[in-house]
């Protein structure tokens, strides 16, 4: 039930990212490059010949811009900086986002960005980008980068790997939920329905019994040497408030079973003079 419900939750996070959550990132990552390239453009105009901008000349500029030069800067910049000197190549807008995008409306506002830039030019965010994100509910906080197309569509392919992962527990939860383990004065019958009889038993190795719950049963069936498994952790478990079922169950099989029997045995710490140390390995018992 754990790993269903781990899956599940997975599965949905993966999806909504790849339906939702990654698009919306993107549309606040260039929207927040626009706010910033505002910015720029505007201290160039102030640096130039004609000083501010007018209004006419502000509200012209920034209808022709569109978010494909932003994409187009962002992946000319990540090509300048790869290792291995690759150009840009093909550049296509990341999901969220289209080429002719235009920037936010606010920014084209000569008097509201006239305003805004002369109080906020040298903060750390940009001119208007505080306010424009909290009216879209977004963070105020840049996102760190932007993801391509191959990211987006990658968090589809975990989401069907973790469905994928969730049926394969919901078949496990079913053949677990239809199978018991249990004893009688006889036989030990296992998950599987076979039925061993405890004369049958020839070893038991139970190395992993107190570190796992697991315990592996050797047995003859008409002149064949086969194997089942004692498995506490799914069957039974340890639970004091139960009453260990699980315990129970194997220690009336031991007690039933005169074969050899494999554990571990914790050895005496070696003396001084020896210069050994502790372990534990794997002995026959009768």
């Amino acid at each position: 039930v754990g790993m269903l419900a781990m899956f599940v939750v997975l599965g949905v996070w993966f999806l909504k990212d790849w339906k939702t959550g990654y698009p919306a990132k993107n549309r606040v990552y260039f929207s927040y490059l626009a706010f910033d390239a505002a910015r720029a453009a505007w201290r160039d105009f102030e640096e130039g010949e004609t000083g501010e901008p007018a209004r006419a000349e502000w509200e012209s500029y920034v209808a022709e811009r569109t978010m494909g030069e932003l994409i187009e800067a962002e992946a000319e910049e990540e090509a300048d900086q790869s290792p291995d000197g690759k150009d840009a190549g093909e550049i296509e807008a990341p999901p969220g986002v289209a080429m002719e995008d235009p920037w936010p409306a606010v920014i084209g506002d000569h008097a509201v960005y006239r305003e805004a830039y002369a109080k906020d030019k040298d903060k750390a965010a940009p001119p208007l980008w505080v306010r424009f994100s909290n009216e879209q509910g977004w963070a105020s906080k840049k996102p760190e980068s932007s993801y391509d197309a191959g990211k987006v569509q990658a968090q589809l392919y975990y989401a069907l790997a973790c469905f994928a992962l969730a049926l394969g527990a919901v078949g496990l939860l079913v053949r677990t939920m239809r199978r018991s383990m249990r004893v009688d004065h006889e036989a030990y019958f296992a998950p599987g329905g076979a039925r061993i009889p405890f004369s049958a038993i020839r070893r038991i190795d139970a190395r992993k019994w107190q570190s796992k719950g697991v315990a592996t049963l050797f047995y003859e069936e008409g002149g064949e040497r086969k194997k089942a498994k004692v498995d506490g952790m799914v069957y039974g478990q340890f639970r004091p408030e139960d009453g260990a079922p699980a315990e129970k169950l194997f220690q009336r099989i031991r007690s039933n079973f005169s074969g050899e029997l494999v554990e571990l045995e914790e050895l005496e710490p070696a003396s001084a003079e020896g210069g050994g140390e502790d372990r534990s390995q794997g002995k026959p018992a009768p």
